[in-house]
């Protein structure tokens, strides 16, 4: 992916509470670790509040199942009242077992049931071997002699067009006449993806009063009266995803709805920039696709196409999750522990992608001389270290994976860059206009750089096209990068004033940034 951080963190809530074994007996040393890991930006062993997965309203039907069956030798895990009760509203036309194509003559699936009677409820998940009109549910299994009181209680169950009902694949095989594979069941996987994607984003929605996830109003508070005034409106921006080969893999399909989708839900569409090989794939999962090129011709298509229209353009990578931001007061001391206790103490919320471009927007238009034009997000999954320093900074690194470009910026990525582009990028910005606008008490929930596709594949385990980008950057901009001797092949930029002051990132943030 394009520009992706190193730093991977779950969309987790970071408790207030001091970390885990502080002030226990012999617990000490490991909290005192674990505090150090978030502050540096790493993920820590563990952070207690609502973890939110794709599997959740599943998890919660499975939950509200057994809790109604009156089965008490089966163990069970009770949901949160919100998935309990969104897991119950979503209609089974809308949970990802109902059959994509209904048969003439057969049962609806609402009417399901095993040959014994007992009801089959339509199943939020989906097995890759299913094929189209082919569905899934779940049923509540008889207390038996085998019951142990450790769990069970539940089996999935795939329905046959006729309405015949078995446990195993092999048996579904054996009843369809052929081996069923991933192949059969690749329509059903593409709609688990978009309605997973969805149905996470609603109940983040309604665990906000729980789990501390607020809605985007929360965020715009943050800014000024006189900021506030100056916020684009959703369709004032042009959103451009850069991405290749993603669109045939399970995991890049996920991915990529969960990407699509949380912009959907604010109204705006998306438009994929990809390989002209990669096309049709995109296209075929309902995108707005175009062909961008490599790397540095799609960023500079997505700029072109945004200025065309007089719009802010907007780049996302393709693989985020979760938009972050932390609202609170500065440490009160520059130590770890401090910063560490102000990041836990400040609010967190959960904002969608398009009001996260808003804001940033906003406090561009907002600054004072000399006014950026580009804007962007901290490097690193955690901002802690942040809380240390100012929430916004005006000469330091913006992060390719999500950054908005005001539309009379006349500034294009160099096409010679194949890695790198966007350290290049925010040089070219701070020279013409004089800053940038990076909020950094802002972070992404991005996956590992290793994922197929995008600019990721331009990275060679020798090095070479790394130290080939560092050479152009040293030279367009001598004196504006140092080696990053904790991470071989990679920089740190300290841009350097007027007055020869150094702007630079703290070394041990760029230690994790890429």
């Amino acid at each position: 992916m394009p520009g992706v951080r190193k730093t991977v963190m779950k969309a987790k809530q970071v408790a207030a509470a001091p970390p885990r074994g502080r002030g226990r007996p012999g617990k000490a040393l490991a909290a005192s670790k674990q505090a150090k890991l978030e502050v540096q930006g790493k993920k820590p062993a563990r952070a207690s509040g609502i973890r939110l997965t794709r599997t959740s309203l599943r998890s919660a039907l499975l939950s509200t199942m057994k809790a109604e069956s009156g089965r008490k030798d089966i163990r069970f895990r009770q949901a949160s009242a919100n998935a309990s009760r969104l897991s119950g509203e979503i209609p089974i036309e809308d949970r990802a077992g109902f059959p994509l194509k209904l048969t003439p003559g057969g049962p609806h699936p609402r009417d399901w049931v095993t040959a014994k009677g007992v009801k089959i409820v339509v199943d939020y998940s989906r097995a890759p071997w299913l094929p189209d009109d082919w569905g899934q549910g779940v049923k509540v299994t008889q207390a038996n002699g085998r019951s142990t009181g450790t769990g069970g209680g539940i089996l999935t169950t795939y329905v046959a067009p006729d309405g015949k009902s078995f446990f195993h694949h092999h048996m579904s095989c054996q009843y369809a006449g052929r081996q069923l594979t991933k192949a059969d069941g690749w329509n059903g996987q593409v709609r688990l993806a978009k309605l997973q994607a969805t149905q996470s984003l609603h109940l983040a929605r309604k665990e906000g009063s729980n789990g501390g996830l607020d809605k985007d109003s929360a965020l715009f508070k943050v800014l000024t009266a006189a900021e506030r005034a100056r916020l684009p409106a959703a369709r004032d921006l042009h959103v451009g995803v850069v991405s290749a080969r993603r669109a045939t893999k399970l995991e890049g399909v996920r991915d990529i709805f969960t990407v699509e989708m949380q912009f959907r839900e604010d109204g705006v569409a998306p438009v994929w920039y990809v390989d002209q090989d990669s096309l049709d794939d995109y296209k075929a999962l309902g995108l707005t696709a175009v062909v961008g090129g490599k790397l540095t011709e799609a960023r500079n298509k997505a700029l072109h196409d945004a200025r065309s229209q007089g719009k802010v353009c907007v780049q996302v990578s393709d693989d985020i999750s979760a938009w972050e931001y932390r609202d609170g007061p500065n440490a009160t001391e520059r130590t770890d522990d401090a910063k560490n206790a102000a990041h836990n103490a400040a609010r967190r919320l959960i904002v969608t992608p398009t009001a996260a471009a808003r804001f940033i927007v906003a406090k561009m238009r907002g600054a004072k001389a000399p006014r950026p034009k580009l804007g962007g997000v901290y490097m690193l999954g955690s901002c802690s270290r942040t809380f240390g320093g100012e929430a916004f900074s005006r000469l330091n690194f913006i992060l390719g994976d999500f950054f908005c470009v005001e539309p009379d910026a006349d500034v294009d990525f160099d096409p010679a860059m194949k890695l790198k582009e966007d350290y290049d990028f925010t040089c070219s910005h701070i020279s013409k206009y004089g800053s940038v606008m990076r909020c950094n008490r802002m972070t992404l929930n991005v996956k590992h750089y290793s994922n197929g596709g995008g600019a990721v594949t331009n990275r060679d385990q020798k090095g070479a096209e790394e130290r080939r980008n560092i050479d152009i950057l040293n030279a367009k901009w001598p004196g504006c990068f140092r080696p990053n001797h904790k991470r071989k092949n990679e920089v740190i930029l300290k841009w350097r004033t007027a007055t020869g002051h150094d702007d630079a990132d703290d070394a041990d943030d760029a230690d994790d940034a890429d």
